[in-house]
């Protein structure tokens, strides 16, 4: 199961997420994106998260996509190819959290 923690850094929101997402948390992930993070520079660490589907990969970046102010970090290799074919070539993604803190202006 997908947990999620926040905190601040600066003006930044960093969301660290662990752990599967699952087909149910789909709905509960965009509606925390759409609804609280939308106006705000976030980064979405993801080091530690793996998908049970590549229909949770789209439906998971489609959500951060929704902020325009988001970054990536830690992206498994797997996943850049993928992302690009669904169209979320776009999407600013950084290795670690302190080169994405570096350039923060996202």
């Amino acid at each position: 199961m997908m947990n999620a923690t926040y905190y601040q850094v600066g003006e930044l929101t960093v969301v660290e997420i662990n752990g599967r997402i699952e087909p149910d948390q789909n709905k509960p992930f965009r509606d925390v994106c759409e609804k609280k993070l939308k106006d705000q520079k976030v980064i979405f660490c993801l080091e530690n998260l793996s998908f049970t589907a590549s229909a949770n990969l789209t439906t998971f970046f489609e959500s951060i996509n929704m902020i325009p102010l988001a970054s990536v970090v830690g992206l498994k290799h797997d996943f850049h190819k993928l992302l690009e074919l669904k169209g979320f070539s776009a999407l600013k993604t950084f290795t670690t959290l302190s080169e994405a803190l570096k350039y923060s202006d996202l």
